[in-house]
């Protein structure tokens, strides 16, 4: 249930609803049981209980609900800065600062990752012929795929447009097996996003080509790991698509 937003206006009419209530009920007590006591007496008395009865009841009807309601707010407005809105996928914003800590991680631990930058073989075609919103049907069922093909501790993520990445962690300290990982589970999501998609009365297929960067304990930036992924996905692009390629670290001789 969304908490209530208390505009201005809410707010001074419940705090002087509760005013005028207990202020109300305190003088009828007084006037029930009266005091023997100074008139000065009877008003400071009167100004503590209002202040003691009234200030839980303004915590409670007042504060709290505008604290929620505040708290709710800053979260959704979070989110919505780190996610995707159409796919609810973490956007690249998230991902550039979920893959820095994943690198500093890799270069601390003798482990290989890989990083799957997932491009849609066809999707331009699907958008003209349907129209976006069929499009974007696509994007989400995609999205979806990614996910149910993916474990816990992986990212998925969308770059934007019908680009995806992938973030594949702890694949194996051997860097041949960990690459040979990465390239079974690219083929994988290709299989898997290759299946037909029928929505209202419709089906389509779509294809993918996946760029693979691997991960590890070498020093590279966030930047660079999704430059060389797509650097290798649009060498699977340039001989149709539908494949996978992994990038290639070119390493300088050793300086005598």
């Amino acid at each position: 249930m969304a908490a209530e937003v208390l505009t201005v206006r809410k707010v001074i009419l419940r705090i002087s609803l509760i005013i005028v209530l207990v202020e109300g009920a305190i003088m009828l007590a007084l006037a029930i049981v009266p005091l023997r006591i100074h008139s000065l007496t009877e008003t400071l008395l009167d100004a503590a209980l209002l202040g003691l009865i009234s200030i839980p009841l303004i915590y409670l009807w007042v504060v709290r609900p505008f604290i929620t309601a505040h708290d709710a707010l800053l979260r959704q407005v979070t989110h919505l800065a780190y996610h995707d809105p159409l796919t609810r996928l973490p956007n690249r914003r998230l991902l550039a600062d979920y893959l820095e800590r994943a690198l500093a991680g890799y270069r601390r631990s003798p482990a290989y990752g890989a990083l799957l930058l997932v491009d849609l073989d066809g999707f331009k075609a699907i958008n003209d012929n349907h129209g976006h919103e069929f499009g974007d049907i696509v994007l989400i069922v995609t999205a979806q795929r990614l996910l149910s093909a993916t474990r816990r501790e992986d990212l998925v993520s969308r770059l934007g447009g019908d680009e995806f990445v992938v973030l594949l962690h702890q694949l194996s300290p051997d860097a041949a097996i960990a690459r040979v990982r990465a390239e079974e589970a690219a083929r994988k999501l290709i299989r898997l996003v290759s299946e037909a998609i029928e929505t209202r009365g419709v089906t389509v297929e779509i294809g993918a080509s996946i760029g693979v960067r691997l991960l590890g304990p070498e020093s590279v930036g966030s930047e660079s790991a999704i430059r060389d992924a797509d650097e290798a996905m649009y060498r699977v692009k340039a001989v149709g698509g539908g494949d996978v390629a992994v990038h290639e670290a070119v390493t300088s001789p050793p300086i005598r």
